[in-house]
């Protein structure tokens, strides 16, 4: 009963942190059109731009605003456009766009909002701002606001039928990206990509990605024997590298509103069976193969922000694997350590770790699932 205590203590110390949306960098997209048209498309989170919510927050329940935050979130699209038109003087002064070394003035063209959806993910809006130039550009230079949080950045000076865009560059802090020459335009390295999505995908588990943290440290928890953890982890990629191939090539489509709450119930089933008194491992590599296949889903619905052309649509999808990868390993290796360690104090790990530490994680994947599926 003391363990129970316990771990329904944590359990409400914890649950803001599950519930909350996780703020995204912007992605920055500047177009050089051959009439010296120039268009800046921004992907970011306009509730959290609106509200001063940074991605120095990892959840927005952290942020002082986070009320404001909730209200705006539920508004429709055309409702948020209107609340926008006044804050978007204010968002302007903040952003600098320079070419040929002169500061751009940019007017806005299009505003694209998502439906509200499901309320507990950030919801995607996209900017469109253009400038006339009337000299062809030769450098341009971007900045954004720090108070808004990190972005990253990609150009191309735009040919019909032709993929032109740099590589990302990820611009933390609001540093600028500096004077860029335009003309001098290399292409993406095959290393420089390989290393540019290891790190995001090491990044979408931690620090971002809680939900996936609590399921493998679930997993983790079920064993202290390397081989049977090997092939809980191996079974775990497989599964989620096909749903996440299948899905970014558009043969596997599932809404969010179903694998959201299915993540969320995931992370609860696993840790339970840590409960069970007769655990079987040809029965926890089946279901972890299953939840697998559900988690691809979820990372599918991130990595499709980026786009990716057929050339390096392979060494995308396996960069991004890898640092899932590497997350993973390093998650498993800090909770077995800390088992290890436990008993070599010569206490019982799984009266002191394993059953409080499930305990905490089953009710905030149930929690999580609940609100997932009433909001």
């Amino acid at each position: 009963m003391l363990y129970l205590i316990k771990a329904i203590t944590l359990f409400w110390l914890l649950i803001d942190v599950s519930i909350a949306d996780m703020v995204r960098p912007a992605l920055v997209e500047i177009s050089i059109y051959p009439d010296k048209k120039v268009d800046v498309v921004i992907d970011l989170s306009l509730e959290a731009l609106m509200t001063g919510i940074s991605t120095q927050y990892k959840n927005t329940t952290d942020a002082p605003n986070s009320a404001q935050y909730d209200t705006l979130r539920s508004l429709i699209a055309d409702d948020l456009r209107e609340q926008f038109k006044a804050f978007e003087t204010e968002f302007l002064n903040y952003i600098f766009l320079t070419i040929n070394e002169k500061p751009q003035q940019l007017t806005l063209t299009s505003v694209k909002i998502d439906i509200v959806g499901y309320k507990k993910r950030s919801r995607k809006t996209l900017l469109t701002y253009s400038t006339q130039l009337r000299k062809w550009p030769k450098t341009l230079s971007w900045q954004y606001n720090k108070a808004y949080g990190d972005s990253a950045l990609r150009y191309q000076v735009y040919k019909e039928g032709e993929y032109n865009w740099s590589q990302w560059r990820w611009l933390r802090n609001g540093v600028t990206s500096g004077v860029i020459d335009i003309n001098d335009l290399e292409p993406i390295t095959t290393m420089q990509r390989m290393l540019q999505f290891i790190s995001i995908g090491f990044d979408h588990v931690i620090p971002l990605g809680w939900d996936h943290m609590l399921f493998i440290i679930g997993m983790a928890l079920s064993s202290l024997m390397w081989r049977r953890l090997l092939l809980l982890v191996s079974v775990f990629t497989l599964a989620h590298t096909l749903t996440l191939g299948l899905a970014m090539l558009g043969i596997v489509e599932i809404s969010e509103r179903i694998i959201e709450p299915l993540i969320a119930f995931s992370i609860a089933y696993v840790v339970i069976e840590n409960l069970l008194p007769n655990q079987s491992i040809k029965r926890k590599s089946i279901i972890v193969f299953l939840f697998g296949l559900v988690h691809g889903l979820g990372f599918a619905n991130m990595l499709k922000s980026f786009e990716m052309s057929s050339d390096n649509f392979l060494i995308t999808l396996i960069s991004f694997n890898i640092g899932v990868e590497l997350a993973q390993i390093l998650i498993v290796l800090s909770v077995v350590s800390l088992l290890f360690f436990v008993k070599s104090l010569n206490l019982d790990y799984k009266k002191i770790a394993i059953v409080p530490t499930s305990i905490v994680i089953s009710l905030i994947g149930i929690w999580w699932g609940i609100d997932r599926l009433i909001n």
